[in-house]
């Protein structure tokens, strides 16, 4: 006969059968949300009419001590961004007048119809500006060289021949110029429209051109650009507070298939930046790469939580910083799975971010923003960090809370290195801002035919999200720079050609 299962049995299978279905109800959770979900890291409000939430006992007896100690920071805070907040103006959704400064105008008059002008008295005007655009206009510049002899030397055995010399080509050939490139390059890079689409366009205008050739020209003008690639590289590398992150391309060198690669992107993240720089080798997302293009570096480096980035905890004169935006989404992923989990802290991060929005709005110094955060944000962490260590023993590390708790605990020490410098950020946000463009082209022209092609992208990515950095026109630059660029030019000579040191010697 089979014997019962005893009552403590029966429990702890109905406690272990719970925590199954929890599990897989998050997971579920997780997977529709991916599915059909928002992306956006703004947790759901937790409902406190519902009942207490799972967690409220442990709070209760190990939390109380730390809220206390920040509530007067919590309330200033809050009093301050509700004043900041009742300060600003909603913003209409459409400009309140149309301009189109520097635009030229064509001015013409009309008269009311059947009356003869001279018998009456102009003693107003009313003004309708309306936009128009003509088609665009290619044109082929046709340069003659005469071949010219001496009139004394027209019978001479050796007569001097002079001839103007030929005019120097932008990618060899003379057969296109610095602002039909820069206006492919522009097209794809800034505006994400593939090669061949832009053939098409090409074609409606009357230019008829080979996908092919077209790649071949900006292959061209990736060469030609190569050497200023390098010294922005440098330029960024000797910066002493930098962001770095890895962003996902897809490389067609195999037949009937993609592989990832990635790229690595480098940000001047000081507030006076002088751009980034996205580093390609063969899709490598291997440490091996931070640690060639930092060796040696002194200053501040910000990261996610990638293990890679370990290794400069051990570096003499690096400061890591971790992101914040990057912890909360580990608990935006929990709290949605699970209601009432990690609202808490959800609650302390948001109060964080909106201490920083504070001082931003009121233009704080940097040594005021470094005050703030030691008076008021380390005693913020301090309350989430004893929040997680009770949150920790309610849960298991499979759980996403657990996830979150292990992310968050791994990059603590980096997080409360922010208070050092008043210019350092709470997340690394820009440098992954500064991805979109290459993820858009992505979306559009798919992927690089070899790792020749993703190294071009990582040139033309490199100095043009550089240009939109230091707010600089990418087309003008690219255009004015394409004309005046030489293969002879030392590295004094480049430097200057950089959008940062460009933008600096016009103003």
């Amino acid at each position: 006969m089979k014997k019962q299962p005893t009552y403590e049995e029966l429990q702890q299978e109905n406690e272990e059968l719970r925590t199954e279905n929890r599990r897989k109800d998050e997971r579920i959770a997780y997977l529709e949300r991916m599915l059909f979900g928002s992306k956006r890291d703004k947790a759901p409000k937790v409902d406190s009419s519902n009942g207490p939430t799972l967690f409220d006992d442990f709070f209760k007896k190990a939390c109380d001590e730390k809220d206390k100690a920040i509530e007067e920071a919590r309330e200033q805070i809050n009093e301050e961004a509700r004043i900041r907040r009742s300060r600003k103006s909603a913003k209409s959704q459409r400009p309140s007048a149309y301009k189109y400064a520097g635009l030229e105008e064509r001015w013409h008059t009309e008269m009311p119809k059947d009356i003869n002008p001279d018998d009456y008295d102009v003693i107003g005007k009313d003004v309708t500006r309306t936009l128009h655009c003509d088609p665009a206009k290619f044109w082929v510049e046709c340069t003659e060289r005469p071949i010219l002899r001496l009139k004394a030397d027209k019978n001479a055995a050796h007569p001097k021949i002079v001839q103007a010399p030929v005019p120097v080509s932008v990618i060899g050939g003379n057969h296109v110029g610095a602002d039909v490139l820069a206006k492919i390059i522009i097209g794809k890079y800034e505006h994400h429209l593939p090669e061949y689409r832009q053939v098409k366009m090409l074609k409606e205008t009357g230019v008829t051109l080979s996908v092919s050739t077209v790649n071949n020209w900006v292959h061209a003008v990736a060469d030609k650009l190569y050497p200023l690639y390098e010294s922005l590289g440098e330029d960024i590398r000797n910066s002493d507070y930098l962001q770095i992150d890895e962003v996902p391309w897809r490389i067609a060198d195999r037949k009937g298939k993609c592989r990832h690669g990635y790229a690595w992107q480098f940000r001047d993240a000081r507030p006076d930046s002088h751009g980034l720089y996205f580093y390609y080798l063969k899709g490598s997302r291997g440490g091996e790469i931070p640690r060639a293009q930092l060796k040696d570096y002194q200053g501040a480096i910000q990261t996610d939580g990638y293990k890679v980035y370990d290794y400069f905890e051990k570096q003499d004169g690096v400061t890591l910083l971790g992101c914040m935006s990057h912890i909360l989404r580990k608990f935006v992923e929990a709290e949605r799975s699970c209601p009432g989990v990690a609202s808490k802290a959800i609650e302390y991060i948001e109060l964080l971010y909106t201490q920083e929005e504070n001082l931003r709005e009121r233009k704080a110094s940097y040594e005021e923003v470094a005050t703030a955060r030691r008076e008021k944000g380390l005693p913020i962490k301090d309350a989430m960090e004893a929040w997680m260590k009770v949150a920790s023993t309610t849960t298991t590390p499979s759980d996403l809370l657990g996830k979150a708790l292990d992310y968050a605990y791994k990059l603590w020490p980096r997080m409360r290195n922010y208070t050092l410098d008043g210019r350092y950020h709470l997340d690394n946000n820009d440098v992954e801002r500064g991805q979109r463009p290459s993820v858009l082209g992505r979306k559009n022209y798919l992927f690089s035919h070899d790792d020749r092609g993703a190294e071009d992208n990582a040139v033309f990515y490199s100095l043009l999200e550089s240009c939109d950095v230091v707010q600089l026109n990418p087309l003008e630059w690219l255009t004015d720079v394409l004309g005046k660029i030489k293969d002879d030019m030392d590295e004094e000579q480049i430097r200057t050609l950089l959008p940062y040191q460009y933008k600096k010697s016009r103003e």
